[in-house]
């Protein structure tokens, strides 16, 4: 049987990988369609129909993204595709029954891990009844969902992810990986727990070290991988004694297959970090660490359950800084208890740690989280399945959180965004320092971690210009309110450019830098940019998806309608789903 997986693919979709390997070692075959945006349906939907395949398989994984999935579902029908339509990923697995009763394209819902329940569907095409965590459309129209089996608790078990093409960041190829699934906490905002809660078993599982060796050995020496870049939720175990004896055990093994040279990239809490811990690493390549800091007061950290304090943060922050790896951070700054004191705090937090690449946003309400069930229980959740909304129930801090989400909106969320590109430039400064350490300079370093600094203090700068101007204006002041926001993002849109030719000097400067190794480093001679860094992966999104200009209207944290647009109609509120749905009911020529 042939089976067509659709998904993102800016960096290896490890998701899509280890299931199109299930799916293969039952000698079905696969084809891996990338869906990068919504421009690329044409051609998604071209390659699906020249394949045939009697599956399709979409990996709706973000709330952001559902609605261009479900124009390509829309649109392979219209192709006359007329296999299997299945979906999976977490945004399609919380609202199935939606999915399945709103839009017709779609015909099953995977609820877990995709590797048993896909394999399954391909051997029961016929009889869906038979496949364990899928919901599907029955032939009445009803719509019903199949008991599911626990998720894969030995993921040893599992094959290695289908190996395609490689990025290559200054000629080394890097290859994604993961060593566990799961987490061992729960955030209010985070919706892993709930997405593996859903499937069933463990929430949390891990692999064998010697598993992981025989993948790491099978990328290095047969595709030249010399960059890892570990994308588990988090790489650290709860108890940090085992977690060491795991780093120090995964260090031998790579020892003694040969592997070296070799750079990784992880993702950390702040309460995981330990300096022995971090030391082996070290010893291991590790060039950057996103460290989930998410608030720094304790009320934001104890409202999203973080279970972790400020100390934590610190002393986490202290170690990383003291092993000089590239470390990025993200806050949220935002939450709906938000008060003014607890974003003064987060000011002064930014301002003491101004060294190291960040970005903020608001925490928002994904489905399952703790987050969703408590705006719910309040009758503060707006919107629908679609992209929830909330407003902060305190006014000026509802006014601090529209004007900095329209003033930033660019800098934090474009796809180059200047917080994005500052961890771009830090990002290859410290590959180049793993891989060739002898062709830096000392000015070079100091040009990169000015530019950093730079970006950083006019962020501060300009976050504190919000601060002072919502201490002292009238909330339902709109119009005064409305006017200061156009004059900070003009301002702060007009700095970014600026600071977005520096740091691409500085790019050019470490790609010609690394072209010159062996010859003398300080002839300049510049290169074009080395691109945008795709699965740097720790880009923050907005709360909602548009940026208009033009029609400001204000939402206090008391609306209830979501036909109105925000303070500043910058990003406006979720598009109501009815208006969503009415779209697929316009005539194919009108929607194009």
């Amino acid at each position: 049987m042939k089976v067509a997986l659709v998904g993102a693919e800016l960096e290896e979709n490890l998701g899509l990988r280890y299931i199109a390997s299930a799916l293969e070692h039952k000698g079905h075959k696969v084809e891996i369609v990338p869906f990068n945006s919504e421009f690329d349906i044409s051609d998604a939907v071209k390659r699906v129909i020249a394949f045939s395949p009697q599956i399709t398989g979409l990996s709706m994984m973000f709330t952001g993204r559902a609605r261009e999935f479900c124009h390509l579902a829309q649109a392979l029908r219209e192709g006359c595709y007329h296999g299997h339509l299945t979906a999976g990923g977490p945004f399609a697995s919380f609202n199935s029954e939606h999915l399945l009763r709103d839009f017709t394209a779609f015909d099953s819902v995977c609820l877990g891990e995709g590797e048993h329940i896909v394999s399954m569907l391909a051997d029961h095409l016929e009889d869906l009844s038979r496949v364990y965590g899928l919901c599907y459309r029955k032939s009445d129209g009803s719509v019903t969902t199949n008991l599911a089996t626990d998720n894969q608790d030995n993921l040893d078990a599992l094959s290695f992810p289908k190996r395609i093409t490689f990025h290559e960041y200054f000629d080394k190829p890097i290859a994604s990986i993961l060593t566990s699934r799961g987490c061992w906490r729960n955030c209010a905002f985070c919706s892993i727990n709930a997405w593996y809660e859903r499937g069933g078993g463990k929430k949390f599982r891990v692999r064998n070290v010697e598993n992981i060796v025989a993948e790491m050995k099978d990328l290095y020496f047969h595709h030249d991988v010399r960059i890892f870049n570990f994308q588990d939720d988090n790489f650290f175990l709860p108890k940090p004694e085992k977690a060491l004896r795991r780093f120090e055990e995964l260090r031998e093994g790579l020892q003694r297959e040969g592997i070296e040279g070799i750079a990784i990239a992880v993702k950390a809490r702040p309460d995981s970090i330990t300096h022995d811990s971090i030391r082996v690493l070290d010893d291991l390549g590790l060039f950057r660490v996103f460290l989930g800091v998410e608030n720094a007061h304790e009320n934001g950290l104890r409202n999203l359950n973080r279970k972790c304090t400020l100390d934590q943060i610190l002393n986490a922050l202290r170690i990383l800084n003291d092993f000089d790896v590239h470390l990025a951070y993200n806050l949220l700054m935002f939450e709906p208890d938000t008060v003014l004191d607890d974003i003064l705090v987060n000011l002064r937090f930014i301002e003491r740690h101004i060294e190291n690449p960040f970005n903020f946003c608001r925490a928002e309400a994904y489905p399952g989280t703790g987050l969703e069930a408590k705006l719910k229980t309040e009758g503060r959740l707006l919107g629908d399945y679609f992209g929830y909304d909330y407003r902060l129930k305190d006014p000026r801090s509802e006014a601090f959180h529209q004007i900095a989400n329209y003033t930033f909106f660019d800098r934090n969320f474009s796809d180059f965004g200047l917080h994005y590109f500052n961890m771009q430039v830090d990002f290859y400064f410290q590959l180049l320092r793993r891989f060739h350490p002898e062709v830096l300079t000392q000015t070079l370093r100091a040009s990169v971690r000015n530019f950093i600094k730079q970006t950083n203090l006019d962020t501060y700068e300009c976050l504190c210009q919000i601060y002072d101007f919502v201490t002292t204006a009238d909330p339902n002041d709109h119009v005064m309110i409305r006017g200061f926001a156009r004059e900070m993002r003009e301002r702060v849109d007009e700095r970014s450019r600026g600071l977005h030719v520096q740091g691409e000097s500085i790019l050019r400067w470490l790609s010609n830098t690394y072209d010159r190794r062996g010859q003398d480093a300080r002839v300049p001679r510049f290169m074009s940019n080395t691109g945008a860094l795709s699965f740097l992966n720790c880009k923050p999104m907005p709360y909602s998806s548009r940026d208009n200009l033009e029609k400001l209207e204000f939402v206090t944290s008391e609306a209830e309608r979501m036909d109105e647009t925000d303070l500043l109609g910058v990003t406006s509120a979720p598009i109501p789903y009815n208006v969503f749905k009415s779209r697929f009911a316009e005539p194919k020529e009108e929607r194009r």
